[in-house]
C-alpha cells in the first residue's frame, strides 16, 4: 500500500477569478470528493494527508479550507487533515487570529499538521511573527510542513529569497523537537535540504511536482541515499485538480504512474546510469512506510 503526504483538497470557489486571469493562471474545476477517494484506492492509496492552501494575504485564494475539515469528517479513516494558515496579517504583523484558528483546528477536531507557504505569502519562515505557530506546534506535536522551494510561473507568484533554506536552519535551531516537512524535496536546493535533515532527524520532504524529472529525480534520491536520509523521504502526488499541473482528467492513472516510476523506473534509470540502485525496503519506505512512522 501507499501513503500519499501531500495533496489538496480544493473548491473552485475558494479561488479569486480576478486575481487569477491577472496572473494567467487557470482555476481547477470542483472534484468530487466519493470519487477522489475511489480513484486514490484505485491506485493503492491507503491515506492521504490532505490541505488547503492559505495564499489570502496577497493572492486573495485559500483553496479550500473548510473543504478540508468537511471531507475529513466524511472519511475520516482516509484523510490525514493539515490546517493551512498564513502568520501575518495584510499589514505584515502576526496575525493571532490565524493562531486561533490552528489551534482550534488541532485541539477541537483532530487536525495533525500546519500548511506554511512562505514564497506565495511573501514573509520569511524564519520571522518572528511563526514564533508563537512553532511553539505551539512544538508543544502539542504537530507537524509544520512547507513549501520552501521554487515555483514554475510568473516570478512574483512566489519569489524565491522567502524560500531559501538558512531561513529553516534557523527555525531547526530555535525548535528542534518541531516535525517539519519540506515539500518538492525542496528544489532547486534539494542537497541543501539534504544537509539540513542530517542536522535535524525531525526533518523529512517529499516528492510531490518532481516526477516531470525522471532523471533529476533518480540522481537527488541517490544523494538523499547518500547523505543517510532516504528514510525521511515520502512519496506525494501535490494533486489540486483534473487537468491541472501535472493531473489528467484520470487522476488514477497518474499515481499509478508515478507510483511505478519509484517502483520500478528509479533503479532502471540508475542502473543505466551507473550509479547506486535502491533495495526493495528503501522503495517500499519512499511509498509508504516513511509516511507511516510520521503519521500513523
Amino acid at each position: 500500500m501507499v501513503i500519499d503526504s501531500h495533496m489538496h483538497l480544493t473548491r473552485k470557489a475558494n479561488f479569486d477569478v480576478e486575481t487569477n486571469t491577472r496572473m494567467g493562471l487557470g482555476i481547477p474545476e470542483d472534484t468530487d470528493i466519493d470519487q477522489l477517494v475511489g480513484w486514490w484506492k484505485e491506485a493503492g492509496i491507503e491515506k492521504a494527508v490532505c490541505m488547503g492552501q492559505d495564499m489570502e494575504r496577497i493572492w486573495k485564494n485559500n483553496f479550500g479550507e473548510e473543504y478540508v475539515l468537511e471531507c475529513y469528517q466524511k472519511y475520516p479513516d482516509f484523510f490525514i487533515p493539515f490546517a493551512s494558515v498564513e502568520p501575518v496579517d495584510a499589514a505584515g504583523r502576526f496575525s493571532r487570529e490565524k493562531l486561533e484558528h490552528l489551534k482550534s483546528r488541532v485541539k477541537d477536531y483532530g487536525f495533525r499538521g500546519v500548511l506554511f507557504t512562505p514564497p506565495y505569502g511573501q514573509y520569511h519562515s524564519n520571522d518572528a511573527s511563526m514564533y508563537p505557530f512553532y511553539e505551539f506546534c512544538e508543544k502539542e506535536d504537530v507537524v509544520v510542513q512547507y513549501h520552501h522551494s521554487a515555483q514554475t510561473g510568473p516570478a512574483v507568484l512566489a519569489p524565491t529569497k522567502y524560500a531559501q533554506m538558512q531561513n529553516l536552519n534557523d527555525v531547526m535551531v530555535d525548535f528542534p523537537d518541531m516535525k517539519i516537512v519540506v515539500e518538492h524535496i525542496g528544489y532547486p536546493w534539494s542537497e541543501y535540504l539534504f544537509v539540513l535533515m542530517t542536522n535535524h532527524k525531525k526533518m523529512y520532504c517529499d516528492l510531490a511536482m518532481t516526477f516531470g524529472r525522471p532523471t533529476w529525480l533518480a540522481w537527488n534520491m541517490v544523494i538523499a541515499k547518500e547523505y543517510g536520509v532516504l528514510d525521511r523521504v515520502m512519496f506525494a502526488s501535490d494533486f489540486v485538480g483534473c487537468e491541472y499541473d501535472y493531473f489528467s482528467a484520470n487522476p488514477a492513472e497518474d499515481l499509478k504512474k508515478w507510483i511505478h516510476y519509484v517502483e520500478v523506473e528509479l533503479n532502471q534509470i540508475c542502473e543505466g546510469c551507473g550509479w547506486p540502485v535502491f533495495t526493495e525496503e528503501e522503495l517500499r519506505g519512499i511509498l509508504h512506510d516513511n509516511a507511516a512512522r510520521l503519521y500513523l
